[in-house]
C-alpha cells in the first residue's frame, strides 16, 4: 500500500477492530473455542469433546484476541507463553521440536514464544461495514497485542514457529525474524525463528513508521530513547 492508503488503513483498524486482554475466564474460552474452529486442519490440536483448543502451555502464557466491536465477533487470538521459572528445557513449545543448543545463546528468562496466531477467515460482506482493506491487515493488530502482552511482561526475545506465507508477510509488514535453524515438521511444515524486539521495532520504525506507530502505540510500548536513536 502507498503511504496515504496504508494510513487510511491503519485509521479503519484503529476504529472497526478492538484489541483485547484476555483477563477473564470467559474471555480465554471464547479463544479457546476459537482455536478449534481455525486449526480445522490440524486435527492434532484439537479437543473434541469440548470443542475447544488447548495444551499445557496455556495456562503459562498471556492470550490477547481482536474483535469487531459492532458484530460482537472475535476474529482472531494469539498467545505470549512465558517461562514459568528461569526458563528451563521444558518452558516454551518451540523446545519440543528444535535442538536446544538453538536457544543457549538467548536470555531464555526475559524470552516469550508467540504461538497460536489464529485468524478466522471472513469476507467483507459477513461484515458489511468493515473494508476489504481492513480484513486484510488483521494480522496487524494481533501484532499489536503481542506488542503489547510482552512490553508488560518485559519480554526482551520473541520465539516463534512460522509458516513460510506468514513468515513473508510479516516480512512485508517490516518485522523481520531470524530462522533458528531448519524448517521442521510441526503439523506442517514450520521455521523456528527468532527476534530481538528492541533492534526489530528500531527496524520497524525507520523502515515502515506507520507500522511502527501503529503495533507499538506511538512508542507507548518499546519506544524508548533506543528507538528514537535508530530513527
Amino acid at each position: 500500500m502507498r503511504g496515504s492508503t496504508l494510513e487510511s488503513a491503519l485509521g479503519a483498524l484503529r476504529r472497526e477492530v478492538s484489541v483485547e486482554i484476555a483477563d477473564t475466564p470467559a474471555m480465554f474460552q471464547e479463544i479457546r473455542q476459537l482455536r478449534y474452529q481455525v486449526c480445522g486442519t490440524a486435527p492434532a490440536l484439537r479437543d473434541g469433546p469440548t470443542g475447544c483448543e488447548t495444551d499445557e502451555y496455556d495456562h503459562a502464557a498471556r492470550h490477547v484476541a481482536i474483535r469487531l466491536p459492532e458484530h460482537g465477533m472475535m476474529i482472531g487470538a494469539v498467545r505470549l507463553v512465558l517461562p514459568q521459572t528461569s526458563a528451563t528445557v521444558n518452558d516454551f513449545p518451540i523446545q519440543q521440536v528444535c535442538d536446544s543448543r538453538l536457544l543457549s545463546r538467548l536470555p531464555l528468562a526475559t524470552t516469550g514464544e508467540i504461538s497460536r496466531f489464529a485468524i478466522r477467515k471472513v469476507r467483507p460482506r459477513q461484515v458489511p461495514n468493515s473494508s476489504a482493506a481492513v480484513i486484510a491487515l488483521l494480522r496487524l493488530a494481533l501484532i499489536q497485542g503481542a506488542v503489547r502482552l510482552s512490553a508488560n511482561a518485559g519480554v526482551t526475545h520473541w520465539l516463534t514457529l512460522l509458516d513460510p506465507t506468514l513468515m513473508r508477510l510479516l516480512q512485508a509488514t517490516g518485522l523481520h525474524f531470524q530462522p533458528l535453524g531448519p524448517p521442521v515438521e510441526c503439523h506442517g511444515l514450520l521455521q523456528p525463528a527468532v527476534a530481538e524486539l528492541l533492534p526489530t521495532l528500531v527496524r520497524l520504525r525507520i523502515e515502515h513508521p506507520l507500522m511502527w506507530n501503529f503495533m507499538t502505540q506511538a512508542g507507548a510500548w518499546y519506544s524508548t530513547s533506543a528507538a528514537r536513536t535508530g530513527a
